[in-house]
């Protein structure tokens, strides 16, 4: 009988403490083996109100009149699938980043190599965008095919078996703005020598577009500070070249510029804090495509692209 008591006992001590003492799974830590959970993340503490606030970053309403259709004499019934596209440039790789003379800061051997590569590439997408057209339109593939060779494009009869490829919106570019820049000067020589001569003839030089410090980042950066004429000069920017189509038809505009400036207009045409404008990093001769609908939506379709480029081709920094 004492026996059986004892035994019933530690029985029970056992089945009572099989959750909390005996019987508990070990600590789990680290990474699990099939690579799917971070046990780690399990002991961290929950994050308290007043945090949940700090972090917040949704619940932000779209302004739908961002860029003022009625001031600008906008239609604002215009469809949705007339898209005004902005594609933007940054300038080739160059050298004597430190010298005040502009005169003597021109691209290096790399940067006038990315800034024909990036010509090449941006020529192509304008032939597909073409071809892309014409498949809309019910061309046959052999039709479509011979439209791509007559360019002189490398795209070839073959592209005409896929006529719905392509990021452009329109067959050529609208309009070419450059910087006035000597590093964004040349970038649009080389890039334009991909392109037939009525084309080149688009390219047109915006002082505005130089390179220029748009507004204070956060973080902060020591002993760096936007000046009221930058910050005004980057809005107007922005305002000149930034709404929604005027016409019944899609276009593309294209601006070969510079890293700051590009970073601050995205960050402005999506609406997101423009002090976010340096968390951005972005290849020499990178490819940023802003699509504005005709309703006003707006879409980041790429930003920074430099596939176009070899690797061994991809920079971010100028030579000193």
């Amino acid at each position: 009988m004492l026996a059986k008591f004892v035994f019933g006992a530690v029985g029970g001590i056992c089945y009572s403490c099989r959750s909390s003492c005996w019987c508990k799974a070990p600590s789990r830590s680290g990474i699990s083996s099939d690579g799917l959970s971070n046990y780690s993340l399990e002991r961290l503490p929950l994050p308290t109100q007043e945090e949940l606030e700090y972090v917040k970053t949704w619940g932000v309403p779209w302004v739908s009149d961002w860029d003022r259709p009625g001031v600008r004499g906008i239609r604002a019934d215009r469809h949705r699938s007339f898209v005004r596209q902005i594609v933007l440039v940054r300038h080739g790789q160059y050298q004597y980043e430190k010298s005040n003379d502009d005169r003597i800061r021109t691209l290096t051997p790399l940067g006038e190599e990315q800034a024909r590569r990036t010509g090449q590439y941006l020529f192509k997408a304008f032939v597909q965008s073409g071809i892309k057209a014409s498949g809309a339109k019910g061309l046959s593939a052999d039709d479509i095919g011979k439209a791509a060779s007559s360019t002189g494009s490398s795209v070839g009869a073959a592209a005409g078996r896929n006529s719905m490829g392509g990021f452009l919106v329109a067959p050529e570019p609208k309009f070419i703005h450059v910087s006035d820049m000597t590093r964004a000067q040349q970038t649009a020589k080389h890039i334009l020598e991909a392109f037939p001569p009525h084309l080149r003839r688009r390219l047109a030089t915006d002082a505005a577009l130089r390179e220029r410090f748009p507004c204070d980042p956060e973080p902060t950066r020591p002993n760096k500070h936007a000046t009221y004429a930058d910050m005004q000069t980057v809005e107007a920017v922005f305002e000149k070249y930034f709404h929604r189509t005027t016409a019944d038809e899609s276009s593309v505009e294209i601006i070969v510029g510079h890293a700051n400036v590009i970073r601050y207009l995205v960050c402005r045409a999506l609406q997101l804090p423009p002090e976010a404008w340096l968390r951005i990093s972005l290849p020499h001769c990178s490819i940023t495509s802003i699509l504005i609908a005709g309703n006003g939506h707006v879409c980041l379709s790429c930003l920074g692209s430099a596939g176009h480029l070899p690797v061994d081709q991809i920079t971010t920094r100028n030579v000193a």
